[in-house]
């Protein structure tokens, strides 16, 4: 019988891969991979930037990753209102600009009074005319505001390639792609189907 996989643990593997996010704790990191069986996150509003324009939370992609998140069985999911406040800082390192949001969503988590177990916020990095997805970006952290992980994609991972995303839906198909790829990839490590 294949037990539950925690929730994006296959994002955490997927980031791992693609890099050692400093701003993971470590602690958090090591918690969030030995949970056993399903918990509960908070999803909340996918920011969307477009160009530097302001960051926009947009509620419906938000309940439509919390909902697929239920149908998948990955994780007791609920959506979270209001949004969260960290707008997108842009700069020119896209690694810097995941990490900056990472550590200001930790630290808003801090102070959200969480009824679950963890928050999610994703992010969505647009052209100024979203016609063209630039990258996207995710955040889980713990109640206590520590980062359980992160990560980012963009054009030069498999999973932006399959999809090539040019608008704000597309930039969600991506971020279900990460989560299924890491799951096919955490169930196999573990020696579970497929």
């Amino acid at each position: 019988m294949r037990r539950p996989l925690p929730f994006l643990g296959c994002l955490l593997l997927a980031a791992a891969l693609g890099g050692c996010w400093s701003y993971v704790s470590p602690e958090a990191r090591t918690r969030f991979t030995e949970r056993q069986g399903r918990f509960t996150v908070t999803v909340y509003p996918v920011n969307v930037a477009c160009g530097g324009k302001p960051t926009v939370g947009d509620f419906r992609l938000g309940d439509d990753l919390a909902a697929w998140l239920n149908a998948q069985g990955i994780a007791d999911a609920r959506p979270g209102r209001p949004g969260a406040r960290v707008p997108v800082k842009w700069g020119y390192n896209q690694a810097k600009m995941a990490e900056q949001s990472a550590r200001a969503f930790g630290a808003w988590v801090q102070q959200a009074n969480l009824t679950t177990d963890y928050a999610l916020l994703a992010e969505i990095l647009c052209n100024p005319d979203e016609t063209k997805v630039i990258g996207v970006h995710f955040s889980l952290a713990e109640k206590s505001g520590l980062v359980a992980a992160g990560g980012l994609t963009n054009s030069h991972w498999d999973e932006f390639k399959e999809v090539d995303p040019v608008d704000r839906q597309g930039g969600l198909t991506v971020l279900k792609k990460m989560i299924l790829k890491g799951l096919a990839t955490e169930t196999t490590s573990r020696g579970g189907v497929r």
